[in-house]
């Protein structure tokens, strides 16, 4: 049976190696198409020799054969005994996927699969081995230069220590007496590269390493190496984290009953107390959504990959081009939006781009572009998926449509491009013969835009037609807690996603009419569909509404009136419970600063395809329930 301290080793490896696999995958692409990259080179051989280290240390020998394999051939290539063609790079990639099934079957206490002989002999090259330092004696003559002109990093920090020890340079300072219980990291290195090799051949250690205390005190060990990042950094579980984000999300509720509370009792003291909480509640938030942010790197990184297998397999010279790494993002987004991103990256690769001849014979380069960028714009986070292939034709589009009884011919009229362009999320739309007369836009598309509206986010789309077509997807800053338009209709209060507010005014005089069965209003030159929120909800009142708060849905205007316009609230929005999972148009609930309940509306699921709200809401007991 394993002890605590084993376990804890074990999944600090895990954290740790994880992180250096997913960082190693986005290198490998980028090694393969910079093979003479000495840096790459280095950073790819740390990784897989760290990764080695690790898991000698705890004894993974099957990890420790992997790793050490394609270490000796990352070693030859470090010292220009080759090039890395693409048939060792697919062996190097081969290699980090099964580290990957490794690691998960390490993590989930199963027995480990060791690698196959036929992936372990694509990582040896056969010429003549890396060469092995040596000892130079003092003031002696430089060894001979290897097989390609250059001595590896072994011999050079040999040469260094025999020219002036191992404390280092002429007139450094001497080093402090050494911890008879602790070794330091070069004795680590050399006794993990006696046991398991380096670059594929047993290594003399410079020094004797001290074996005892490093079996017997790994811990001190560990702690001696790297104190300051201790002292910087701590990991925390998630579950914790959530917790603190929830009771956040909580004190926000109080703080705004507190504030509601001092407006009305005109207690200046109170006044001044709730001023004083809400500063306090503002940065204790901001605070805690921080903690939740991770660069939308991360998520990007694993893209790399899956371009380069792609392109591979279909034959076609493609560039991914990624932007705004450094963009941050809601910890919870970040795999949430793995899914949809992978699905349309496909689609521009598969679908998008034109095969190379074909590019050619239409004048642009041979090699396409993929574009994956990330941004912040207000309160939400802004991906976009562009190419530059072949684009969509609207009037294609339209007759598919109508062809696959998607809509009829008098809708197919009535659309414009830029509504043509929102056919391939419809369900139904894509089918076989879609994906080669129309470029395959469309496949799983209606399933891609779910889920980003499940994520309060939206999904639009532009092309042109030659040139390339983007996909703009826009989700929040954070799942945690969501600043909302408070409306009243009737005795009932809806919150409305202040990032889908556009403006606010009040509804004239014979400023409305009703068009084929819609009402509309001239608003700003133009036709604004309204949505009246009374009959939706079904909610009794003296009078009809005449505020419109206008609201855009991806590409579409609403008007959606009500009888009230309250004000903004920062508010954490609660799921709804199992009986009313999934209401259209309905999001969740939270309760206001005066203590009162209110809907959150999901205005992506209120609206139907033609820009108009949903006749009724298809739960009236739950709308009943809130009043």
């Amino acid at each position: 049976m394993a002890s605590p301290l084993d376990d804890e080793l074990r999944d600090d490896f895990l954290v740790e190696a994880r992180e250096l696999l997913q960082r190693l995958s986005e290198q490998l692409v980028e090694l393969e198409a910079s093979p003479r990259d000495a840096d790459l080179l280095n950073a790819v051989f740390r990784a897989f020799h760290t990764v080695k280290g690790g898991a000698g240390f705890l004894s993974i020998e099957a990890m420790v054969q992997l790793c050490h394999q394609a270490e000796d051939l990352l070693n030859d290539a470090r010292n220009n005994v080759f090039v890395l063609d693409s048939t060792q790079m697919d062996a190097l990639l081969e290699a980090l996927d099964l580290l990957n099934v490794q690691m998960d079957a390490l993590g989930a206490g199963e027995t480990l699969p060791m690698p196959p002989s036929g992936l372990l002999a694509r990582l040896q090259h056969k010429a003549k081995p890396a060469p092995v330092a040596k000892p130079v004696p003092l003031a002696a003559p430089m060894p001979e230069e290897g097989a390609g002109g250059t001595i590896d990093d072994s011999e050079f920090e040999a040469l260094l220590d025999s020219l002036y020890g191992r404390s280092g340079a002429p007139g450094a300072p001497a080093p402090a007496p050494a911890d008879p219980n602790t070794i330091s990291d070069d004795e680590f290195e050399a006794l993990l590269d006696s046991l398991h090799g380096q670059g594929g051949v047993p290594a003399a250690p410079a020094q004797p390493p001290r074996a005892p205390p490093v079996a017997e005190k790994p811990a001190p060990a560990k702690a001696a190496r790297a104190p300051a990042q201790a002292e910087q950094t701590v990991r925390v579980d998630t579950g914790r984290l959530d917790d603190l984000v929830n009771r956040a999300g909580e004190l926000v509720l109080v703080r705004n009953r507190l504030i509601s509370l001092a407006a009305r009792s005109g207690d200046e003291t109170l006044g001044v107390a709730a001023g004083d909480l809400d500063r306090v509640a503002d940065e204790l938030q901001g605070a805690v959504i921080g903690m939740r942010m991770q660069p939308v790197g991360r998520l990007f990184q694993r893209f790399p990959r899956i371009v380069r297998d792609l392109a591979r397999q279909l034959g076609k010279d493609i560039e991914l081009v990624t932007e705004g790494e450094d963009t941050e993002l809601d910890r919870g987004l970040v795999e949430a939006l793995a899914d949809p991103l992978v699905h349309l990256l496909r689609n521009a690769v598969d679908h998008g781009l034109e095969m190379p001849d074909d590019r050619e014979r239409a004048g642009k380069s041979r090699k396409g572009r993929v574009r994956l960028s990330a941004s912040q714009r207000g309160e939400r986070i802004v991906i976009v998926v562009s190419d530059d292939g072949r684009g969509m034709n609207p009037q294609v589009l339209r007759t598919k449509a109508v062809e696959k009884g998607v809509i009829d011919q008098a809708q197919a009229d009535r659309l414009s491009d830029a509504e043509s362009l929102e056919l391939i999320f419809r369900p139904g739309f894509s089918t076989a013969a879609a994906v080669s007369d129309i470029s395959g836009r469309g496949v799983g598309m209606d399933v891609v835009k779910t889920r980003i509206i499940e994520l309060g986010g939206t999904l639009q789309v532009h092309s042109r037609l030659g040139q390339g077509s983007e996909l703009e997807l826009a989700v929040p800053l954070t799942l945690a807690i969501q600043r909302v338009l408070m409306v009243g209709v009737g005795d009932r209060l809806f919150a409305l996603p202040l990032t889908n507010v556009s403006e606010v005014f009040e509804l004239a005089a014979g400023q409305d009419q009703w068009l084929d069965g819609r009402r509309i209003a001239a608003h700003r030159g133009r036709a604004l569909p309204l949505g009246d929120l009374a009959v939706w909800s079904r909610v009794a009142a003296a009078s009809p509404p005449r505020q419109v708060v206008v609201v855009h849905i991806g590409h579409r205007r609403i008007g959606c009136l009500v009888h009230a316009v309250i004000g903004r609230e920062d508010v954490m929005v609660k799921p709804l419970g199992p009986l009313f999972a999934g209401t259209p148009g309905i999001a969740g609930a939270t309760v206001t600063g005066d203590g009162r309940l209110a809907l959150v509306l999901d205005l992506a699921g209120l609206a139907d395809e033609d820009g108009a709200l949903l006749a009724t809401a298809a739960r009236p007991q739950l709308l009943k329930d809130s009043a």
